[in-house]
């Protein structure tokens, strides 16, 4: 076993609904996200777009972005922010960006489960989970390992999938014309609870928006901005302007029907204790949370707490941390 202590990926595992332990990580590292962004440059404009108005009403001073994959959306944040930590659980994926090389931005890449984030309370000021909160298999407990590496006041910026939406909608259209067993149909537009898509190989979840609503809230947020979009993935209207779809997301965010949504979140200062002001050193063990000296181009891999050991290369910080019941699921080998 590594001494990360991660476990083998598995292949085609059991759902995440059907175990008994509550915690799935999806590893991606086998995956080509690369090839699943080609042609869709007009989906990356309105997202940057999206992302930079909300960085505009963030303090920058030290911004997480979760889930950063082939740094799609990594520069708009670095073009800002004086440093940033640059997370993702695919370490090979962090070790393909470009090196850091701004003299005035210091940049990290470290490797983590978002379930278990290697950072101190409040050590950050700004975070970004954007297209990952929608694989999560525990939301809830992700946005409160978000939360609590916040300081208070600090912002956070997420997408998910709602429904009902267009997307939902062209999914059970999609589903009830090619399934031959009409009966085993089940809808992710309509009903209650959670929903999740019949995707491969990784879990897509679509939740109700009061829903989303009352897990923020019980995470310690409060919405401060919300902007609609979606509608620039369908073929036959991505070829208009990345400032349509910003100026109709944002006209009509309080609308249903759009397939994805971004909301800018707030810390509350009054969930949780803490200073506004950054710690320096802001590393801790993901395994039990101590403290671990110095920042992540000088700290020891090794927690003098628990002995827990992480690992460092490639400019990589490795600081994923599974329990042993936890799962790794993925694709098999290419």
């Amino acid at each position: 076993m590594p001494s990360s202590g991660l476990r083998p990926t598995a292949v085609n595992p059991v759902p995440p609904s059907d175990r008994a332990d509550g915690e799935a990580v999806s590893d991606y590292d086998r995956f080509d996200f690369r090839a699943l962004w080609r042609g869709r440059d007009r989906v990356t404009e309105v997202e940057r777009a999206i992302l930079g108005r909300a960085l505009a009403r963030m303090r920058v001073d030290r911004v997480l972005e979760v889930g950063t994959g082939f740094g799609r959306l990594l520069p708009e944040i670095e073009a800002v922010a004086p440093e940033v930590v640059a997370c993702d659980f695919d370490r090979e994926a962090l070790a393909r960006l470009p090196p850091p090389g701004s003299d005035r931005t210091r940049r990290w890449r470290i490797a983590a489960n978002l379930y278990h984030l290697p950072y101190r309370d409040g050590a950050f000021s700004a975070a970004s989970l954007i297209r990952v909160y929608h694989h999560l298999d525990s939301p809830a407990r992700a946005l409160a390992e978000v939360s609590r590496v916040l300081c208070p006041g600090g912002r956070l910026l997420l997408s998910y999938a709602p429904r009902p939406s267009v997307g939902t909608l062209v999914q059970d259209v999609s589903r009830a014309l090619t399934r031959p067993d009409a009966t085993r149909f089940r809808s992710v537009t309509f009903g209650r609870g959670r929903r999740a898509l019949p995707t491969r190989p990784f879990p897509v979840y679509v939740d109700g928006r009061s829903a989303f609503g009352r897990l923020a809230t019980a995470a310690g947020f409060r919405p401060v901005a919300e902007w609609a979009n979606g509608f620039e993935e369908f073929a036959v209207v991505r070829r208009l302007p990345a400032g349509f779809f910003l100026r109709l997301g944002s006209a009509c965010a309080a609308a249903p029907g759009f397939p994805q949504r971004f909301v800018l979140l707030e810390r509350d200062e009054g969930t949780r204790r803490g200073s506004a002001r950054l710690p320096v050193e802001f590393l801790a063990c993901p395994r039990c949370g101590a403290d671990m000296a110095g920042v992540p181009d000088q700290a020891a891999e090794l927690c003098a707490a628990c002995a827990w050991r992480g690992e460092r290369s490639d400019g990589v910080l490795d600081l994923r941390y599974l329990p042993p019941s936890a799962t790794r699921w993925g694709v098999a080998p290419r």
